[in-house]
């Protein structure tokens, strides 16, 4: 009998296992664990502001370490991003950009005295849209809430771009050598219709941003951010500098050689004493700095984040 019972209870357990095994297996395919949900896009705005350095004919590269700090100006811009993947994200943005140099900004005694002696200056306003894709190197999580708490990225794209070179009318002063009064100076022009290298060149030109930058989370909806931009643009005329003017047909303008006025127009610095130098060959001869190919220019933001929240995906109604 107790063997009779114990046989009915096993065959009572393997009728029921497959029962037990639909639930047991309930959502997953092949025995496999069920499939992650995707990745759910999300977008943010951001506003940044920061500095702007300018790299060109009249403050080429590598006078950086001389002059970089007096060349340093301002930006601000905004920035729409969409994350539609883990790792990938496009962003487009509008940024107001100031960059400038002067030739008076060199020591008129040391390496860069040629630049000095040439006496040009200008500074330029541009508006530039810009679009590019940004590879997030840890990737964004599926969750916005639980987002990564530093998030480094880079990024390559295209920019158009619209600027305008001005520098300042030559100053007003006294021609005799012992006045004392103090030179005036005038306003700012635009360099583009005086054709200073005549050249009729397009205010429109485009630009290849790259860079990297740096998320960091405050709470659930923002996060501060830091980025470095770097532009080679397509014109070698943001400056409205080309040419060491050595060879450039003469124009009506008095904008085109500087190298003679007493004063310096954006800066005022008295000027004659490095004059007189050159008139007894006291100084080098030798021709300005010329910058190879386009203009260049780099940025830093610092960014204010605001993330948008998710679209909760709902599971349909039962019918």
């Amino acid at each position: 009998m107790n063997r009779l019972f114990s046989l009915c209870i096993l065959i009572t357990l393997f009728a029921s296992f497959p029962s037990h095994a639909q639930f047991w297996f309930l959502g997953q395919n092949g025995k496999n664990a069920a499939p992650k949900n995707p990745f759910k896009a999300h977008s943010s705005f951001s506003f940044g502001a920061g500095s702007s350095t300018y790299l060109g004919d009249i403050s080429p590269a590598m006078t950086l370490m001389d002059v970089g700090g007096k060349t340093l100006r301002w930006n601000a811009g905004v920035q729409y991003t969409r994350h539609f993947k883990k790792h990938f994200s496009i962003q487009g943005s509008f940024t107001y950009i100031r960059i400038a140099a002067d030739d008076n900004y060199f020591d008129p005694a040391g390496r860069f005295e040629p630049s000095y002696g040439r006496n040009l200056h200008f500074r330029t306003d541009m508006q530039e849209l810009s679009l590019i894709g940004i590879y997030e190197i840890l990737g964004n999580e599926e969750n916005l809430p639980k987002r990564r708490t530093l998030s480094p990225y880079v990024y390559l794209g295209l920019s158009g771009l619209y600027f305008n070179p001005t520098a300042r009318a030559k100053a007003i002063y006294d021609i005799d050598p012992l006045s004392t009064v103090p030179p005036i100076q005038q306003g700012w022009i635009d360099l583009k219709d005086k054709q200073t290298e005549a050249v009729d060149y397009s205010k429109i030109t485009g630009a290849v941003p790259f860079g990297f930058g740096l998320r960091y989370k405050l709470n659930q909806s923002f996060d501060i951010g830091f980025d470095f931009g770097y532009r080679i643009a397509f014109s070698d005329y943001l400056d409205d500098v080309s040419d060491n003017r050595v060879n450039v047909p003469a124009v009506t303008s008095l904008i085109t050689d500087r190298s003679s006025e007493w004063y310096a127009a954006n800066t005022l610095v008295d000027r004659r004493p490095y004059l007189l130098q050159a008139a007894q060959g006291n100084t080098s001869g030798n021709p300005p700095l010329i910058a190879k190919g386009s203009d260049q220019y780099f940025t830093t933001q610092i960014r204010l984040i605001y993330h948008l929240k998710n679209k909760i995906d709902c599971p349909p109604l039962p019918r």
